[in-house]
């Protein structure tokens, strides 16, 4: 079933119709945890999403902003290291929607029976537990190297559920059954009241739609020296606008 996304006057008719129709299908596909559908891997399956992105250059100082889109695909499965079942998830990037798809990266997605493990550029977090519930919190950024100073700013991070099977509008799109994970929310001082002052910014957010995958995403890490005066850093936002 094609399940394009349509304008938000639409949704409760839409809504009504074909969430209620695929509920017993999917129920019975993820029959052992129905919770894990909030990121389904079966082959094919793909996510569109509008990302727009702003980039701090603390060198040049300047605030640079970027608007494109990125389609998630399920393309293929493999064994890891350990043996166990993986996927690959291909990512595409093109900057309007009228024009054809770049190869841009690839993903790696591996399901355990506890956790997803997801690897992007060459980064391991662990995205998801399961089941997926608003009273569990684990370490995502575990995984990391503590000792990798270009990732330092992901350690000890605390992923929380929050809103698991509620409804959420990306902005763009509505989504009748989402769940919501936290995964960070920290700064110190802000350059625009204490321009004196060291400051940084680290924030992140993610919600996944049932029987869709990732449809919210917002991602932001800044720091700001004094003695140079500018920000350095990025802050990412992705809605999902498309999917099957």
């Amino acid at each position: 079933m094609n399940k394009k996304l349509v304008p938000l006057f639409l949704i409760a008719a839409f809504f009504s119709l074909s969430f209620l129709s695929c509920t017993k299908e999917k129920d019975t596909e993820y029959k052992e945890d129905r919770t894990r559908a909030y990121f389904p891997l079966q082959f094919g399956r793909y996510v569109v999403y509008d990302v727009d992105s702003t980039r701090w250059d603390d060198f040049l100082k300047v605030k640079t902003l970027y608007q494109y889109q990125m389609r998630y695909t399920v393309a293929d499965t493999f064994r890891d290291n350990q043996f166990r079942l993986s996927y690959r998830i291909d990512v595409h990037l093109r900057k309007k929607d009228n024009i054809p798809w770049n190869t841009h990266r690839v993903i790696y997605v591996t399901p355990t029976p506890t956790h997803l493990e997801y690897v992007e550029d060459n980064v391991r977090f662990i995205k998801l537990v399961f089941p997926v519930s608003n009273t569990i919190t684990w370490k995502g950024n575990s995984m990391i190297p503590a000792g990798d100073q270009d990732y330092s700013y992901f350690q000890d991070w605390n992923y929380t559920y929050a809103n698991v099977d509620k409804p959420f509008n990306n902005g763009i799109a509505h989504f009748e059954t989402t769940a919501t994970v936290y995964q960070v929310d920290d700064s110190l001082n802000h350059p625009e009241t204490r321009p004196n002052d060291y400051a940084y910014r680290i924030y992140g957010k993610e919600v996944y739609g049932y029987d869709i995958g990732m449809v919210y995403r917002e991602m932001t890490y800044w720091t700001y020296q004094p003695t140079i005066g500018y920000r350095s850093g990025y802050s990412v936002v992705m809605r999902a606008v498309d999917h099957n």
